[in-house]
């Protein structure tokens, strides 16, 4: 069979056994030009032939680029020697072992200890079990609250999207119900004009004050992503990180900071919350660029606090009673060291810091366009949120579907950008050049005057 009709077979297959996440079933239909068959660099070539440079890095995650050989490598030989091996209980493989290490001295002072899964929802879930357990161990079992912020993305396992405030989860899934949310640190859209200090003091109440009606002594842990990614790339106010942590620790409340997206390079450091937001956090969740996709895997760091309260006794009522078949598994951690030795060898957090700079600083040039509200980001991070009103910040009718039609004007021009609501998400490869980050905004900047032109045209605008 001819290569065109082995991809032909492959969408027909598709159309009629594949369930797509987050997509609307009825009528998600996939056309050559959405089947990927190769990818190098920040590149990838659909079954069309058609190449394009992909400014999500997949899911935020192909940090180190496509193609990487030194990776693909590293997991030929790791899966040749032991293609498995399980870390249950008094059993270990030297991957794991040796990525825990690394991870460790990467991590903030005092987190030295890293259980791993296969994703951030994974993560997520193990650091709620994880501060769950803890404060059951001291007798304290009221403490099972957990606390989210509005317009957050944790997941999408049971737990996991009960944390998580974007999108229209809690209307689509059951969730539980020991998760309660605090108002969103969205600079762009604080309620009553409110800039600054003056928003900082507000969310900071909040948070208080939902503490204080729950009672602390009911509320476990407050989980922050640095950057809410899926809820649109928010970036918090000045301050908000540090002041929240020390509201929460005055509480006794354990502090988690969601670097799944974050982590691994995509500001500039392996891990952000600390060193670029003061946030000092009791647990740390980590995916995506762990292995910049190459191999499904997440890691919990636990802090030696925590550790030393759930370790501290051989009583069989106390066991770490959670787990996974792939939980450290070796070829996936192989992938993570081969991983950490590119970002490393080739100075990616600090390519991140240079390069992002002039990206950044590129975006903002959009912000003359009628359609842009606000762009915002931070390194390889960012979004523009698109808007029917300037002055209002009114959001165009749904039915308009205003980042798609951007989206789609941006691939005619060979560029993959995310649509997501009322905006344009983009998270390329740590490997772009400045040159290909220029190109990347100016692709978009022609793409905004199109979709103006048309809505114009429409009478939409």
């Amino acid at each position: 069979m001819s290569v065109e009709g082995t991809y032909s077979r492959a969408i027909g297959h598709d159309h009629s056994h594949v369930i797509h996440p987050f997509s609307q079933l009825a009528t998600t239909e996939i056309a050559p030009d959405d089947m990927y068959v190769g990818g190098a660099g920040c590149f990838l070539e659909d079954a069309r032939g058609n190449r394009l440079f992909d400014a999500n890095a997949g899911l935020w995650c192909v940090n180190v680029g496509y193609g990487r050989d030194e990776l693909v490598e590293a997991i030929r030989e790791q899966a040749a020697r032991m293609s498995y091996g399980q870390i249950f209980a008094r059993n270990a493989n030297l991957p794991s072992a040796e990525l825990a290490a690394r991870i460790a001295g990467l991590a903030p002072s005092g987190m030295n200890r890293v259980f791993f899964g296969t994703g951030g929802s994974i993560a997520n879930e193990t650091a709620i079990r994880t501060a769950h357990h803890y404060f059951r161990l001291q007798g304290r079992e009221s403490k099972r609250i957990v606390l989210s912020v509005d317009q957050s993305y944790h997941g999408s396992t049971y737990l996991a999207a009960s944390l998580t405030f974007s999108g229209n989860y809690h209307e689509t899934f059951h969730v539980a119900d020991t998760v309660r949310s605090i108002a969103a640190p969205y600079p762009y859209r604080a309620p009553g004009g409110l800039e600054g200090d003056r928003f900082v003091d507000f969310l900071v109440d909040d948070l208080e004050r939902t503490i204080t009606r729950l009672g602390a002594e009911n509320v476990a842990c407050f989980i922050l992503e640095p950057v809410l990614g899926a809820g649109g790339v928010i970036v918090p106010p000045d301050g908000y990180h540090a002041r929240v942590v020390e509201v929460c620790h005055a509480n006794d409340i354990l502090v988690i900071a969601d670097e799944v997206v974050t982590g691994f390079g995509r500001l500039g450091h392996f891990m952000a919350a600390e060193p670029v937001f003061g946030m000092q956090a009791d647990l740390i969740t980590l995916g995506k660029g762990i292995s910049s996709g190459y191999q499904p895997l997440s890691a919990t760091l636990v802090s030696d606090r925590i550790n030393d309260v759930i370790a501290s006794s051989d009583d069989p009522d106390r066991i770490y009673a959670h787990g996974f078949t792939h939980s450290g598994h070796p070829v996936c951690c192989a992938a993570g060291l081969a991983n950490i030795d590119i970002i490393q060898r080739e100075d990616l957090c600090g390519h991140v810091t240079q390069v992002g700079a002039r990206f950044q600083a590129r975006l903002r040039d959009l912000s003359g366009s009628p359609l842009v509200g606000e762009v915002r980001g931070l390194g390889f991070m960012a979004a523009v949120e698109l808007v029917a009103n300037k002055e209002t910040k009114a959001l165009f009718p749904t039915e308009v579907g205003i980042s798609g039609r951007v989206e789609a004007s941006c691939r005619e021009e060979g560029l993959i950008v995310r649509p997501l609501r009322q905006h344009v998400i983009l998270s390329p490869p740590l490997i772009m050049t400045a040159e290909e980050s220029d190109w990347l905004v100016g692709v978009i900047e022609r793409s905004l005057d199109r979709v103006e032109s048309e809505l114009r045209s429409e009478g939409l605008l």
